[in-house]
C-alpha cells in the first residue's frame, strides 16, 4: 500500500520497521515490525522472511527479548564463488565495483557467523541447501 513520505518517516523515527530501505532516492520500502510478529510469527509460527544482515543486526541489538522468537539461518557463498558468479553475470561491472561488492560479502559473512544461528554452503545443490534449512525449520 501507499503512505505519504511523512508518514514513512514518521514510522521510523518510532522505530516502527524490520527493516526499510530508499531506493534511487524516490522509492521507499519497508516491513514492519508488528507485520511479521503480530500477523505472521503469533499466528504461523514458522515464517520464512528474508532479512539483510545490517538489519538483523539492528533487530538482535534493539530487540534482544525477541531472540527467542526466530532461529536465524545465512546461506554462505565463499569469495571465490561469488567472485565467479559476479563475472559471469556482470560483464560490464568495473573492478572497483567488484571489489565493493566482494568487501560487502565478506563484511556479510563476518557478521552472519557471529548473529546467525546456522550458516549453510550454499554452493553445494540447491537440493541439498533445501534440505538442510528444512532440518533446521523443523526442529
Amino acid at each position: 500500500f501507499f503512505i505519504s513520505k511523512e508518514e514513512f518517516f514518521s514510522w521510523v523515527r518510532n522505530g516502527e520497521f524490520l527493516e526499510y530501505a530508499v531506493v534511487h532516492e524516490t522509492e521507499h520500502y519497508w516491513t514492519k515490525f508488528e507485520d511479521v510478529i503480530d500477523k505472521w510469527v503469533n499466528i504461523w509460527k514458522t515464517v520464512i522472511k528474508e532479512l539483510d544482515i545490517n538489519w538483523l543486526e539492528e533487530l538482535k541489538k534493539n530487540k534482544p527479548e525477541m531472540d527467542e522468537k526466530y532461529t536465524t539461518i545465512f546461506l554462505n557463498i565463499p569469495s571465490d564463488v561469488l567472485k565467479d558468479r559476479i563475472e559471469k553475470r556482470w560483464a560490464f561491472m568495473s573492478n572497483e565495483e567488484l571489489e565493493r561488492r566482494l568487501n560487502s560479502a565478506e563484511i556479510e559473512v563476518s557478521k552472519a557467523k557471529e548473529l546467525c544461528s546456522f550458516v549453510i554452503d550454499a554452493t553445494v545443490w540447491e537440493d541439498e541447501v533445501l534440505s538442510e534449512v528444512l532440518k533446521i525449520i523443523k526442529k
